[in-house]
């Protein structure tokens, strides 16, 4: 059974850190583009929070798990994704269904690289003890 094999608090603490990121990083680059004039500042600095969240809650996930860490990312950021989806639906967004897919699939593949990419790193560094 694959659930058997998740980790459930390394998905816990990408999930938190990367959201915590991406909230953080969205409001201060929506801040500074605002205040520097930048028409659509707002939702540029949304646009890049995420993709960072998504990136770190993968990376955290991946760096936790104690094998499979893409496995670990990829459900980190599709659990983000889900995340985002209810946040924005409730929030009255009137995003067509194609882009809510698109949301999956992208964070699926960017939470899933920054779980390979931690994993990389961790296995490196059990390899030369």
């Amino acid at each position: 059974m694959v659930l058997a094999a998740l980790n459930f608090g390394a998905v816990a603490l990408g999930v938190a850190a990367g959201a915590l990121t991406a909230s953080i990083l969205a409001l201060t680059l929506s801040g500074l583009l605002i205040v520097v004039g930048v028409e659509s500042g707002a939702d540029i600095g949304l646009v890049i929070g995420v993709v960072i969240g998504l990136a770190a809650a993968g990376w955290v996930a991946g760096s936790r798990a104690v094998h499979s860490h893409r496995f670990h990312g990829m459900v980190t950021g599709l659990l983000l994704a889900f995340l985002i989806m209810i946040t924005a639906r409730l929030g009255g967004s009137p995003a067509p269904t194609p882009t809510v897919v698109w949301l999956a699939v992208f964070s699926i593949i960017i939470s899933g690289a920054g779980g390979w990419l931690a994993g990389r790193r961790t296995s490196k560094a059990r390899d030369h003890r």
